[in-house]
């Protein structure tokens, strides 16, 4: 049965039960592509709550709550669902959620919405309550941040057992109110090379001569949904018998797809410039075109110049310590070091690294 709020009138009734949906945890979905390292982050969670557990009479004792509000941060195109689906599965937990389309439309009962979503969660305990797109359910001085905070600060793992999940890929869009009533906040920072290998590796399995990793060397930068396009594309692409295809046929095959990053800003700027007939230099132009091919040119020529100087500047920039003299000079000659993931600097580095070293043997140096 839906939710339902007392002394409302029939229509609004249906829009309430209409609006909050809940699942059970043997009706959700088994078998999915998740990114690998939001499903870590769930891991880490669940280990956590498990913790909890164990301690939670010493906490109660010391007048100390575990909390039990998670915020999510990514980029579009993050698989958050992935965090939540496991720790309902893993846990398990029914799963709450709102109908987006109806919350964020019913401007005049938005804010009750939330009120009665999150005492439907309490009333169907051990949950989890999800809240997506937190930066247009919760945007700074309305309503439903004021109601969204007061529902938020009443309903924890503690007392209720409801565990409340939100997710946004705008966390400046957010109430800051808000942003500072959650107990917890995982940022996931894009892509790693690991979830983008694991998800080629998982739908191309009859697809022997298309290496995943090479696939997913070439998606650096893309976000996990359109990582997942691009799969279901290759999976759906003919290919000739025989080996391996080389590294350059695979680059034709994702070009070819038409499947695009437009999540990633520097993507999308190259498409606005192409469609809106934008001349630009012709360095920005190599950047745009060929942007893995030209970093990689510039990390090699750093690492054939000064590799543990390079390293080194990288990792300070990595671990944010502050800059010596010596890594504000390697920085500015290499300014391109400063773009990027932590992990993207220090892949290209170690694979200039190997090509640098390739070429020494060459040359007999």
């Amino acid at each position: 049965m839906g939710p339902k709020k007392r002394g409302c009138r029939l229509g609004e009734e249906k829009t309430y039960a209409e609006a909050i949906t809940l699942i059970e945890p043997e009706k959700q979905p088994t078998e999915r592509l998740s990114q690998y390292s939001v499903v870590t982050r769930a891991m880490e969670h669940h280990a956590l709550m498990n913790r909890y557990g164990s301690l939670k009479k010493k906490l109660i004792d010391a007048g100390l709550q575990f909390g039990g509000r998670v915020l999510l941060i990514g980029s579009p195109g993050t698989d958050f669902e992935a965090f939540v689906q496991y720790l309902s599965q893993e846990v398990p937990l029914k799963l709450v959620r709102f109908r987006m389309d109806i919350l964020l439309n019913e401007v005049k009962r938005g804010a009750e919405i939330l009120r009665v979503g999150f005492e439907f969660a309490r009333r169907n305990s051990p949950a989890a309550m999800y809240v997506e797109k937190l930066e247009s359910v919760s945007p700074a001085s309305s309503e439903r941040s004021a109601v969204l905070q007061d529902e938020l600060a009443r309903t924890g793992w503690d007392g209720e057992e409801v565990l409340v999940i939100a997710s946004t890929t705008r966390p400046q869009d957010v109430d800051t109110d808000v942003l500072s009533t959650f107990d917890r906040v995982y940022v996931i920072e894009g892509t790693t090379l690991e979830d983008r290998v694991r998800l080629f590796e998982q739908t191309l399995k009859g697809h022997e001569n298309i290496d995943p990793t090479a696939v997913a060397e070439l998606t650096d930068g893309w976000g996990y949904s359109s990582t997942k396009q691009l799969a279901v594309s290759l999976f759906m692409t003919e290919t000739e018998e025989g080996g391996q295809i080389p590294r350059d046929k695979i680059e034709e095959m994702i070009e070819k797809s038409c499947v695009m990053p437009l999540n990633n800003p520097r993507y999308l700027e190259s498409v606005i410039g192409r469609t809106g007939g934008t001349t630009k230099h012709k360095i920005e132009t190599l950047r745009t075109e060929y942007p893995d091919d030209f970093l990689d040119q510039l990390y090699l020529m750093a690492a054939g110049e000064d590799y543990s100087a390079t390293q080194r500047a990288i990792e300070v920039l990595n671990d944010g310590m502050p800059l010596s003299n010596e890594d504000r000079e390697v920085l500015s000659r290499y300014p391109f070091l400063l773009n990027g993931t932590p992990e993207d600097r220090l892949t290209r580095l170690l694979r200039a690294k190997k090509s640098n070293d390739r070429l020494q043997r060459i040359m007999g140096r």
